[in-house]
């Protein structure tokens, strides 16, 4: 008897999920373009849920920094998500 591949089931909601992760990354590239490349590499993770933009990073200094551009985040997203984004909220990841 042989076994079959995981990868060789079509699977609706890993199909899904691996979308949303696409569509998060686009967009933290586009938000990474917008800030100074040494800020840029402490924007870790994002995610747009309703109006809000929630940006991750690594530690409060950088936090700090982030809000400082979030004029440029919020224009930057503007033409890739819907709804319009009015809101940043900056979040940090926890490094344990």
């Amino acid at each position: 008897m042989s076994f079959k591949s995981i990868d060789t089931f079509h699977n609706y909601a890993i199909d899904q999920l691996t979308a949303k992760l696409s569509q998060q990354h686009d967009l933290l590239s586009i938000i990474q373009r917008v800030l100074p490349d040494e800020l840029a590499t402490h924007a870790l993770h994002c995610v747009a849920h309703n109006t809000t933009l929630m940006i991750y990073t690594d530690s409060a200094v950088w936090s700090s920094q982030l809000r400082f551009h979030k004029a440029a985040m919020l224009a930057a997203a503007a033409t890739h998500t819907t709804p319009a984004l009015t809101n940043v909220q900056i979040r940090l990841i926890s490094q344990k």
